[in-house]
């Protein structure tokens, strides 16, 4: 219960480690340490099971505020074992994806396709804010409102009696700031 508590902390971190840019009328974030492919995460994708990772920036006019306008993101990723690359498909319409990627490549892929509209950060595009990146990682087949009595098939019920117990969501949040908007 305490790795879960100390997981789930916001770790404020120095600027450097994120970085913004405004592209045409959205705003975009790089941040190459965040790192959600790695540990529990790599387990699951080298065991074989895809993963889902729900990401989202959130800007903010100071550290640990309330977000005042927010861009979220549904990602499915999965790993080739001969080729050692990892696939990503971006849920939505329409899907995108992307395969053949490094570690940090798909980190990266993912990332980039997570943006705020310009117009929504209002008054803030005049004056210093914050950014919070959040990152939650659930096995590939786990949705939230998913119910467990509904519609088992024979496969789906070994899948159910099989699988280990979860240990919940991985989630981490990097916040850094104060960035000011470019024009």
């Amino acid at each position: 219960m305490a790795l879960a508590f100390i997981g789930s902390l916001v770790v404020p971190l120095e600027a450097q480690t994120i970085t913004i840019k405004r592209s045409g009328e959205a705003l975009t974030v790089q941040a190459p340490g965040l790192g959600f492919l790695k540990g529990e995460t790599l387990t699951r994708l080298k065991d074989g099971r895809g993963v889902r990772v729900d990401l989202e920036l959130s800007v903010m006019p100071g550290p640990g505020g309330d977000a005042a306008a927010r861009g979220r993101r549904t990602f499915v990723l999965s790993y080739d074992l001969w080729e050692e690359r990892f696939a990503v498909t971006m849920a939505g319409s329409p899907p995108r994806s992307s395969s053949y990627l490094t570690a940090p490549a798909a980190e990266a892929w993912c990332v980039d396709h997570l943006t705020i509209p310009v117009i929504e950060l209002g008054k803030m595009r005049e004056t210093p804010f914050w950014i919070r990146l959040e990152f939650r990682v659930l096995d590939g087949d786990a949705t939230p409102d998913r119910d467990e009595g509904a519609g088992l098939t024979l496969r789906g019920l070994i899948d159910t009696l099989s699988r280990k117990a979860k240990a919940g969501a991985l989630t981490h949040a990097i916040e850094a700031g104060p960035f000011r908007l470019q024009s």
